[in-house]
């Protein structure tokens, strides 16, 4: 979707050197119910220059023109950029409508905060889909249609889940014996899998944004992104863990609390390349990225967390 397939053109623009009285002036008369009037945008053969608030415009008083009361410092993006950077920009400066331009910033129209809530939800309903592997949701469709369609992730993500298990029995032994070990397993399990989500969520917005565009930048910022939280959470989980079996446990053992502090540390790391590199394989199998989402890099995220953690535990412990 292009933003000139969005943007609303019902706007007024007024001369820098127009006088406010006859600005007013132009606004009363040009408005109606569809204008857009909350900012009023100037423009000096047919290039935005500035923009100015109707509150302020009301209290101006003549003589004194445009120029002096427009602000040159504005928020604004380009036709051929996506429309989420048109939503991020609405929401992150709080904003009830912004400009489109061209170019040559030839003011073409406007996308409100509304319109932009709109799209959000779209967005928000397709990639909803999307993660079910639902598509195109169709109520007079056959339950055995659906059922194919829906069958096969459905097998993956058994599959994943019986090599889960398959992990846990792998290191019988290791659980046997360092049995305060499975305390630790849901922390390292869930901060593993939100910060692959995180990842992920970013991934498939760049791809959805521009599929061609060169993922390069996007995954060296992922994995500095990934080094620092990783460390930062590693330090948190030795210190959590050591004080837990302090106060719980009357048995500390530190390197128990070097092993789940280690272990975050490779796991947080494994998950954030995973949730990078993911949906541009599955981009290049030709599989929409979306559907990398959800359980299935929960559970392949289970499994590699599971494996550094009871690894790492065997090492170290046995």
């Amino acid at each position: 979707m292009k933003l000139r397939e969005v943007m609303n053109t019902h706007i007024l623009t007024l001369s820098p050197t127009m006088d406010v009285k006859d600005a007013m002036k132009k606004v009363v008369k040009q408005s109606n119910d569809d204008t857009l009037i909350d900012i009023l945008y100037v423009t000096d053969q047919d290039q935005l220059v500035g923009v100015v608030d109707l509150k302020e415009l009301i209290i101006a008083r003549s003589p004194i023109t445009i120029e002096a009361i427009m602000r040159k410092n504005y928020h604004f993006v380009f036709e051929d950029e996506p429309v989420s950077k048109a939503i991020d920009t609405v929401q992150k400066y709080d904003r009830n409508m912004i400009p489109i331009l061209s170019k040559t910033k030839t003011l073409l129209g406007v996308i409100t905060a509304e319109m932009a809530l709109d799209l959000l939800a779209e967005e928000t309903l397709e990639d909803y889909h999307k993660l079910a592997s639902l598509n195109e949701y169709d109520v007079h469709s056959k339950p055995l249609s659906r059922s194919k369609k829906r069958l096969p992730w459905l097998l993956i993500l058994l599959a994943l889940s019986l090599i889960t298990a398959s992990v846990l029995s792998f290191f019988e032994t290791t659980l046997q014996t360092v049995i305060i070990l499975v305390l630790f397993q849901p922390m390292i399990l869930d901060s593993a899998g939100n910060i692959s989500t995180q990842s992920l969520a970013k991934a498939i917005l760049v791809i959805n944004d521009d599929p061609d565009a060169d993922m390069k930048p996007f995954i060296i910022k992922e994995l500095l992104i990934g080094l620092m939280n990783s460390t930062f959470l590693a330090l948190v989980g030795f210190t959590f863990s050591y004080l837990f079996l302090w106060v719980f446990q009357n048995n500390v053992d530190i390197k128990v609390s070097f092993t789940v502090g280690l272990a975050l540390f490779v796991a947080l790391l494994v998950g954030a390349v995973t949730g990078a590199f993911v949906p541009m394989i599955l981009r290049k199998m030709k599989i929409d990225p979306s559907v990398a989402s959800g359980p299935f890099m929960t559970t392949l995220n289970d499994v590699i967390s599971l494996t550094i953690y009871f690894s790492l535990a065997t090492l170290i412990l046995l």
